[in-house]
């Protein structure tokens, strides 16, 4: 029994010999861990791995093998989170993960179509084929073929009528053609140089009246006939202005002495001699019967033809020459420009009641105004002309009273008319272009510009269907331009055009 108790006893402290120290060498190979990991630590912050690993080789106390790295310690990839944080465990947050992960999965699957695939291209042969000589016309790089999904079920794509949608029409180009030479060129020796006198018209008859220093003649645009109507009398008198009637029967002729004589075209005789001015009559305006005169001493005169008293009223606002009249479309407005650089509106006259005081005065042209025409489709809208310091056009709204548009002309303007058809002004100019421009209405882009004088232009007159144009110059030369031509595409009778007779100047088979 002693023996068996001494080999219990002896049993007993072998096993807790063994247990100890199987626990120290516990201790040392976690002592070891530590000292590989602190040298592991160390090595990767200097980067040199390679040397802390020959280290441990060497060293009795730690293992050969360096570790595997586990997931709680080294991995770069944070653990997802599958439920929020638990009460009382504060470590127990985790990173929410990404959600999407069907919408990752396609964006992956559909990728960049324009980025090649490395892993079908044959980088050998892409090279052989860039450097060869004559290189052939096969691709170098492979691209991945990626087939779009198909939309849901009841899927709407309210973007296809952006795709889907036909072409915008195109705009049929114009076949409007504008010649940039004159049509016929007339001789006009002794034309007077003085930009303010008006020395050119055209009748509704289809003439035209020309005056040379003492002479008036009538050129008949239809058969070419030219006819010497008058001749004033005097060595030191001259032709200050014509202007026909409404319907081309009689013309009013203005004289350096300050008369008026009225003509009947038809027995080319003289009907009457109206006299009042103390200068010249450098213009005349018809409004039915009334016959309305501006003189260089810058009055302005009513005559009303039909009885003998034929001064009816005078009108007393510019101080200086005038040298542009014109009545509106309606007979409601006068408008007159002068050397002054003025340009008065005045209203109507009605039988021997009138205002002598203008209802407008606009005063923003810095020259002598001249050219002077009233929009035939809006009877309050005028378009005014200034000379060599102005070189503008203005155009001015008579219910507000104001400068609504200008134009800049770069030139010295002598003449306006509007066109109806094509909704267009053309202006004659004096220095430096002396040309004729088109003007589209109300862009105020330029349509064409015509040349040919070789001086200034000094008078404009426009023909009965405002198909044509003749412009008189310093240079002593009459031109007649076809530049507004109606466009056989068009539908005839379009709405504000005036019902005008048409000029036999349509047809160019009528010149002779």
């Amino acid at each position: 029994m002693a023996q068996f108790s001494i080999e219990n006893r002896m049993r007993a402290i072998t096993m807790n010999l063994s247990e100890v120290n199987l626990m120290s060498s516990k201790k040392e190979n976690q002592i070891s861990k530590n000292d590989q990991s602190t040298k592991l630590g160390k090595s990767l912050c200097n980067g040199s791995i390679n040397m802390s690993l020959n280290c441990s080789t060497n060293s009795q106390s730690v293992a050969t093998k360096t570790p595997k790295r586990t997931e709680t310690s080294f991995s770069n990839k944070t653990p997802k989170m599958t439920q929020g944080p638990t009460l009382g465990k504060p470590n127990s947050w985790k990173s929410p993960g990404m959600g999407g992960g069907a919408i990752r999965k396609a964006q992956n699957i559909l990728g960049d179509r324009m980025v090649p695939s490395r892993s079908t291209t044959d980088f050998e042969a892409a090279h052989h084929k860039m450097t060869s000589e004559d290189p052939s016309g096969d691709r170098v790089l492979s691209y991945q073929t990626v087939q779009i999904p198909k939309p849901q079920e009841a899927y709407i794509n309210h973007q296809k009528a952006l795709y889907s949608a036909s072409s915008s029409t195109q705009k049929k180009p114009s076949t409007r053609f504008i010649p940039n030479t004159a049509d016929r060129v007339l001789d006009a020796p002794a034309m007077m140089n003085d930009y303010y006198l008006n020395l050119l018209d055209w009748s509704q008859t289809n003439f035209i009246s020309v005056a040379l220093d003492k002479q008036v003649y009538l050129w008949n645009a239809a058969s070419g006939d030219i006819q010497e109507l008058m001749e004033c009398e005097g060595d030191d008198n001259y032709i200050s202005s014509v202007q026909f009637t409404q319907d081309g029967s009689y013309l009013a002729i203005g004289l350096n002495t300050g008369c008026v004589e009225l003509w009947d075209i038809q027995q080319q005789r003289r009907l009457r001699t109206m006299a009042g001015h103390a200068a010249r009559v450098g213009v005349l305006a018809w409004n039915e019967h009334v016959l309305s005169s501006g003189s260089r001493s810058g009055l302005i005169f009513h005559h009303d033809v039909r009885i003998p008293q034929h001064l009816v009223a005078s009108l007393e606002g510019h101080t200086q020459e005038v040298c542009s009249l014109k009545w509106s479309g309606d007979h409601r407005f006068l408008a007159s420009g002068g050397n002054d650089n003025l340009v008065h509106v005045w209203e109507g006259t009605s039988g021997q009641i009138t205002r002598n005081t203008p209802l407008h005065v606009f005063n923003q042209h810095q020259a002598a105004v001249k050219g002077m025409a009233w929009c035939p489709w809006q009877n309050r809208l005028l378009a005014t002309g200034g000379g060599t310091n102005d070189r503008s056009i203005k155009l001015w709204n008579m219910n507000i009273g104001d400068c609504v548009d200008t134009i800049d002309t770069k030139s010295q303007v002598s003449g306006i008319f509007w066109n109806s058809e094509y909704q267009e002004i053309i202006s004659s100019h004096g220095f430096p272009n002396h040309t004729l421009q088109i003007w589209k209405y109300p862009t105020k882009a330029k349509v064409a510009e015509l040349t040919g004088h070789d001086e200034r232009i000094l008078h404009l007159a426009m023909s009965p269907g405002e198909t044509a144009v003749m412009s008189a110059g310093a240079d002593e030369t009459l031109r007649l331009w076809n530049c507004f031509q109606t466009d056989p595409n068009k539908k005839k009778g379009i709405a504000g055009r005036r019902n005008e007779p048409r000029s036999a100047l349509d047809a160019m088979s009528n010149f002779r």
